[in-house]
């Protein structure tokens, strides 16, 4: 048996309620979701296999993960059961594991593998993170007018200067998408856009390329400031390094629609690989090992 333990998902104006149990309604304009892995690697995944979500009870002899144990640093944190530490993001729990090197580690991607093969001694396993469309659901659009951009209102400050009215120089517009609250939401905004874009002009000491397979699972191609992570999903993104590489990118998927259809069909196929029923697959295997 398996066991998920993870903080849930919750407002950031209000951090002590998980987001499931709020009755009052979220206001407009404040509050947006923090710990969005919980969802993704602890509800989501706990509902797919059948696993436990936060017992508080008869888990002892199970296989327990720990999706990004919120521990400060010199911190200790009791693990039991069957332990393995789903780190996602977390590169500082890296002392934590150190201490612990009975924990198996659980990584994103390809590069967090290597990544944290380097400061651990502790065995590792990669568990991609599965994209958002259990459902499959695909864009039917046939226009290219509409660029999207999902994450938190202060990562939109880090477009490149400029975007927004050279899009607009195209008969395009940028859509920016930052109150999201389920899967279903995320849907949505995938359904209303044609292009991705993600621009992130620093460097992440783990990261995965979940919003370009999030995007793929419709068809819809990503134009990315390139980071090691994406490489493992190539065919399904466009990388660039500047706002000019962008552009010429852009217009290439929007005055070539052959060109558009084969990036839409790459990502695809693509997806399958991280779609919920193959990673529920991975997840399967550790409790049989």
């Amino acid at each position: 048996m398996i066991s998920i333990f993870a903080k849930e998902m919750f407002l950031n104006i209000n951090p002590h309620e998980p987001l499931r149990l709020r009755v009052k309604p979220i206001p407009k304009n404040a509050g947006h979701a923090m710990r969005v892995s919980s969802m993704i690697r602890g509800d989501q995944i706990a509902d797919q296999i059948g696993a436990k979500f936060n017992p508080e009870k008869g888990y002892e002899n199970d296989v327990c993960i720990y999706v990004k144990p919120m521990v400060r640093k010199n911190e200790d944190f009791n693990f039991e059961g069957k332990p393995y530490l789903d780190i996602v993001d977390g590169h500082n729990l890296g002392q934590l594991l150190i201490k612990h090197p009975e924990v198996t580690v659980i990584v994103c991607s390809k590069i967090d593998f290597v990544t944290m093969s380097s400061v651990v001694p502790n065995k590792i396993v990669l568990i991609p993170q599965h994209h958002c469309n259990f459902e499959r659901v695909k864009r039917t659009r046939q226009e290219i007018k509409t660029v999207g951009v999902i994450g938190t209102k202060g990562a939109f400050t880090l477009l490149p200067k400029g975007l927004r009215e050279e899009l607009a120089k195209r008969g395009m517009e940028l859509l920016e998408f930052s109150r999201f609250f389920t899967r279903q939401d995320i849907i949505d905004f995938y359904l209303k856009i044609d292009v991705q874009v993600v621009w992130r002009p620093y460097k992440k000491l783990l990261s995965n390329p979940l919003k370009m397979v999030n995007a793929a699972s419709f068809g819809i191609p990503t134009i990315a400031l390139d980071e090691p992570a994406f490489k493992e999903v190539e065919g399904c993104y466009l990388p660039v390094n500047n706002l000019n590489e962008f552009l010429f990118e852009l217009d290439k998927l929007k005055e070539n629609l052959w060109i558009y259809s084969n990036y839409k069909s790459k990502c695809l196929e693509k997806s399958e690989e991280y779609h919920i029923e193959a990673i529920s697959k991975l997840y399967k295997e550790l409790d049989n090992g």
